[in-house]
């Protein structure tokens, strides 16, 4: 069984190469082989696809912004079919944000971390964290094969939770 890799915002906009957001794009593609090589399954999170397609529609010139949203819907699409790496999440929406909507309020009022004294925990993050912490229990719960959960972000507070 492949090993699971959660890709964060911050990852996906390098590897669609998504002008003013790709900043790091030689580093994740660098990356993206190792975990191709490491026998990993690139999950994509609904909350990080979203924001991608939000950073895409907000990113200045318009035929730069078709030709990333062209790349962004293939890779989409793509998935949805399985003719890619990369999978979108499987999670029952509503059950599982009506959940996790609950940790919110006490998320968002904390501060993140020492470092970011007057910023809270942004819902994509918990999200993603949700999944991390799910997919972590369902691999512990599988006594016969247990496979190695990451969450793949430049994010340092994200990398906390699941770096190689």
């Amino acid at each position: 069984m492949a090993n699971v890799c959660l890709i964060d915002t911050s990852v996906l906009l390098n590897i669609l190469d998504v002008p003013n957001r790709n900043q790091d794009r030689a580093a994740v593609m660098a990356e993206f082989a190792s975990y191709i090589e490491g026998n990993y399954r690139f999950i994509i999170p609904f909350v990080v696809a979203v924001e991608v397609g939000n950073h895409i529609s907000q990113n200045g010139d318009g035929r730069l912004r078709r030709a990333a949203a062209s790349r962004f819907v293939k890779m989409m699409q793509d998935s949805l079919t399985g003719r890619s790496p990369f999978l979108l999440s499987e999670f029952d929406l509503k059950s599982e944000w009506g959940f996790w909507l609950g940790e919110f309020i006490e998320k968002a009022g904390q501060n993140k971390t020492p470092h970011k004294p007057n910023e809270g925990m942004s819902l994509t993050d918990l999200s993603i964290i949700k999944e991390f912490v799910d997919l972590q229990a369902k691999n512990q719960a599988n006594r016969r094969q247990h496979v190695k959960v990451i969450i793949w972000s430049h994010d340092s507070d994200l990398r906390a939770y699941g770096d190689i």
